[in-house]
């Protein structure tokens, strides 16, 4: 790669990004919003409509109806809709409308063929050496098969006739999550790779980085998922972390190569423009510091007619803009829902996200920071290297700063100043805007290299993390509020788990390495029992009681397959082994 080239765009980056801020303008309240396409559109009303005909049925998907592929061109299925025969209250009639969907389109998830991946062998050498029983290997090959089960690739038909469908075409086969997901999904997927990398099939980790990798460069970010009404968002910025963990296994310097350009210009989609706030603390310091912000205000296409329903008691249109602009930047997120973006715990609509700075963004950044120095360093660019350590340093300062509590040894959400919708770009720090809530997310620095290294710090947080409420009988909560959504009490979710469990586990400290054990033997004993019971693996886990998976949120049946729920059971398999007179199970 060219340095010269890479010194630019940064140096364009810093600078406009500078003069943006400088200025003192604010982001618009309305913000920025990506054009929807007319076949989403189209899509969106067919959806109504079966929500009017079917809407009753036990188990309606409303994302079915626009993951649907158009068996004829759009204008031509768009008049015969147009056409259909209508009550005098406007509704379709159920045979008409059923009739005309059979004819016109494909099945939800048609145009995602399974695919066998390239490097799956049924027990690979080097598989998992830790593992001394044998009821755990038995059980830990059977989630290694999950892999075969959730692999995927478009038909030709998405790469020929793109205009048809939502999905988006990529270059390489990809794992979706689980049963209920029909397309490659973004911050799922580090913990996929990191199962995938245990499970020794390092060429499906690279695919999926490829097309991860694809849609940067496609769209100038990395899409939510790879479907076309994701285009106006992204996820959690993890994909660093998984060149980096492909790199550290491989030492493929021409994947690390391909992917630096890449991973700088997903760091200017961050920390510029409406990601970007500025905080000033009482010394004078200014910090940069980033935030969701999707650029979509209205319903999401994929849950509009949830949204529609959640925004139903407000009146302003202004309000109801910005309060799908909220929705929309939750999802981006991953939180999909919590208090934690809430000013009322009770009323989905005080949702606020783009009014909070959240510990875990600014945490994913810097580590996005330290991964491009040392890719840089790896592939000989260390003028690029120079930058970022720079950069690097301001946002492992803003982050003690802003986020660290020392009464309280944990990392809190800064939430923005009460201006409406928290849009402007330089606001002055205080302490009472720091949400002082338990939520796992507090101790997401633990993940870092820069915060773990510090041993007294680390048992400091420990001692918080312990006493919080929080580490409960089958793992980590995610909070402690019981909202009814499902980022919050009682659910636990395997991502969440794996970045606390591995910063203890590097801290070098000897009691933060006994509690890492002691949470992943609780979680992995819980996803066994529920596999056990079930013959699948959760999305999400019930952490009050082993056994149990998840619940809440806007699916109607717990998804399985699941992606990051296998990934962390092989990475956690991986680190701490199992030996042969441990119990397994509840």
């Amino acid at each position: 790669m060219d340095s010269s080239l890479v010194i630019v765009v940064l140096l364009t980056f810093l600078f406009s990004s500078q003069a943006y801020v400088s200025s003192g303008m604010e982001v618009p309240q309305r913000g920025p919003v990506v054009p929807t396409t007319p076949l989403l559109a189209f899509l969106e009303r067919v959806q109504e409509t079966a929500f009017q005909v079917l809407g009753g049925e036990r188990g309606f998907d409303f994302k079915s109806y626009i993951d649907m592929s158009l068996k004829f061109n759009l204008s031509h299925t768009q008049k015969v809709f147009d056409e259909l025969p209508r009550r005098a209250n406007g509704s379709v009639p159920v045979q008409e409308f059923r009739r005309f969907v059979a004819q016109y389109f494909d099945d939800a998830g048609s145009d995602l063929l399974v695919h066998e991946p390239v490097d799956f062998v049924a027990e690979p050498d080097g598989f998992l050496p830790k593992v001394k029983n044998q009821k755990v290997r038995a059980w830990a090959l059977e989630v290694h098969s999950l892999w075969k089960n959730l692999s995927r690739k478009e038909s030709d038909e998405v790469h020929k006739h793109p205009e048809l469908h939502t999905l988006l075409p990529l270059p390489e086969p990809s794992i979706v999550p689980g049963s209920g997901y029909r397309e490659l999904y973004y911050w799922d997927s580090y913990w996929v790779i990191r199962g995938l990398l245990a499970s020794k099939m390092y060429e499906t980790a690279k695919s999926i980085v490829t097309n991860l990798l694809y849609l940067l460069d496609t769209y100038g970010h990395v899409l939510n998922g790879a479907r076309v009404y994701y285009t106006n968002r992204s996820q959690p910025p993890l994909l660093s972390s998984m060149v980096y963990e492909i790199y550290k296994r491989t030492h493929d310097t021409e994947f690390a190569e391909k992917a630096l350009p890449a991973l700088i210009k997903e760091h200017r989609f961050w920390t510029s423009g409406e990601h970007n706030v500025n905080v000033h603390d009482a010394k004078a310091g200014k910090h940069s510091l980033s935030r969701y912000y999707a650029m979509w205000n209205k319903p999401r296409p994929e849950s509009a007619i949830f949204d529609k329903d959640s925004a139903a008691n407000i009146s302003n249109a202004s309000e109801k803009q910005q309060f799908y602009r909220e929705v929309a930047s939750a999802a981006e997120s991953g939180w999909d829902f919590s208090s934690r973006w809430m000013r009322n715990a009770s009323d989905f609509t005080t949702m606020s996200t783009t009014s909070i700075l959240p510990v875990d963004l600014n945490v994913y950044l810097l580590k996005l920071e330290l991964d491009i120095i040392n890719l840089a360093h790896a592939t000989g660019e260390d003028t690029v290297a120079e930058i970022f350590s720079k950069l690097s340093r301001a946002r492992e300062e803003a982050i003690r700063c802003v986020f660290w509590n020392p009464q309280k040894g944990q990392w809190f959400d800064y939430r923005l100043h009460d201006n409406n919708d928290g849009s402007s770009h330089s606001q002055a720090w205080k302490g009472s805007q720091q949400n002082q809530n338990a939520f796992a997310s507090n101790f997401i620095p633990l993940w870092i290299d820069l915060f773990h290294s510090d041993t007294t710090l680390v048992e400091q947080v420990m001692q918080s993390l312990e006493t919080s409420g929080l580490v409960r009988t089958a793992g980590i909560a995610t909070s402690l509020e019981n909202s009814g959504q499902q980022w919050d009490f009682p659910n636990g979710w395997a991502p969440l788990q794996h970045m606390i469990v591995e910063g203890l586990v590097r801290s070098g400290s000897h009691k933060a390495k006994s509690l890492a054990e002691e949470i992943t033997v609780r979680w992995i004993n819980s996803n066994y029992a529920a596999y056990n019971k079930t013959g699948k693996m959760h999305e999400k886990t019930d952490v009050e009681t082993c056994g149990q998976f998840g619940g809440g949120g806007e699916s109607v049946v717990p998804q399985t397959g699941f992606g990051w729920s296998n990934g962390v059971v092989l990475a956690f398999l991986e680190e701490f082994g199992w030996p042969h007179d441990r119990k397994l199970g509840c």
